[in-house]
């Protein structure tokens, strides 16, 4: 983003994220037992081959610590301190990543095989229950940075709290592959769960660290919420529509017969005559080019596009109008950049 408001995150972002992975990294180097174990979580976060020698892949957008930081900035607290807090909700992030990899069947994450497709279902588990485990560890280590004991308590048992959320979320999720009659009411409430508790826990978090008043608190968590809504629904929109040469092939989405917001859509939009045609492609196991064309004129008829950009409009207004309960300072600057850079992105 060129604008002056759109470098504002970009600055943030590079000033900060090389702090949480020097953080991320000091953190999982602490682990001297089975190598192997956390050589798996290594590969998984980018910083190993599949040989467990170390490499610099493509990593994901670390978007949840960096949120972190940068509201505990926007409410006058200090980035370092809340670190152990970042290293937290990144660790808990992979750990769901690598649980949907395997439920899912997912063999390629950032164009790298996955841990299970590497190392078998078992071990990906076990790896993946490894850093959530690690992910509540992190979050004590807040102690040693000065922030008080009951202000930690406080913190644990709200990540803990979406972490039961998210696993509620995927429930959801898996359960609607097998439901034929999910309205689009049911799946925001499963999005919301599943992807939008975790980075309005990381927004509040770096509020309540900075010792942030309770209403500051909840405009952040509501920001954070909103934010996660709009990213997702984003990431629907470009799941059918995004740039083949940024998402792989175009439909990706009907392809591999997901069910996201613009299908549920149109498909309770679609008289009852016409719902075979949503029919055909889910219950195909690998769905032809004429079903996907035929799925994909649907969504043009019933506008599904104009009406998940939509969306993704209103919620990022209202994360904006969130961010209105901090002062004017770079950081808020950056996370209103953030808000314009994830309600257009094209990846």
């Amino acid at each position: 983003m060129e604008s002056s408001v759109g470098y504002a995150y970009e600055a943030a972002r590079d000033r900060l994220l090389p702090r949480v992975e020097a953080a991320l990294q000091e953190f999982l180097d602490r682990r001297q037992a089975a190598p192997a174990h956390y050589g798996m979580m290594r590969y998984h976060l980018g910083w190993a081959d599949e040989s467990l020698s170390p490499i610099a892949a493509p990593v994901g957008k670390r978007l949840r610590p960096l949120l972190c930081l940068l509201t505990t900035e926007g409410c006058a607290g200090d980035a370092e301190t809340a670190l152990p807090a970042a290293i937290a909700l990144e660790l808990l992030h992979n750990f769901t990543l690598i649980h949907d990899d395997i439920e899912d069947g997912d063999a390629l994450r950032h164009h790298r095989p996955t841990v299970w497709k590497l190392w078998g279902e078992p071990q990906a588990i076990n790896a993946g229950d490894g850093m959530h485990v690690l992910a509540h560890l992190a979050l004590l280590d807040l102690v040693r940075h000065d922030v008080p004991t009951e202000r930690v308590l406080s913190l644990a048992r709200r990540l803990a709290q979406t972490s039961l959320v998210i696993t509620e979320g995927q429930h959801l999720d898996i359960a609607f592959e097998r439901r034929e009659d999910v309205t689009p009411a049911e799946y925001l409430d499963m999005i919301g769960r599943k992807s939008a508790a975790l980075i309005g826990c990381a927004a509040v978090m770096g509020a309540e660290i900075a010792g942030a008043s309770d209403d500051v608190c909840t405009a952040l968590e509501r920001f954070g919420a909103d934010l996660g809504m709009g990213f997702q629904i984003r990431d629907d929109v470009l799941g059918i529509w995004g740039r083949a040469e940024t998402t792989g092939k175009p439909a990706g989405d009907l392809r591999r017969r997901k069910k996201t917001l613009p299908s549920l859509y149109a498909f309770n939009r679609s008289p009852a005559e016409e719902r075979s045609v949503f029919a055909r492609l889910f219950a195909s196991s690998e769905p032809d080019e004429r079903a996907v064309d035929d799925v994909l004129e649907m969504l043009e008829r019933h506008g599904a596009r104009h009406h998940c950009e939509k969306m993704v409009g209103r919620y990022s207004a209202a994360a904006r109008d969130r961010l209105t309960a901090l002062p004017e300072s770079s950081a808020r600057s950056a996370l209103e950049a953030l808000v314009d850079q994830l309600e257009t992105r094209d990846f």
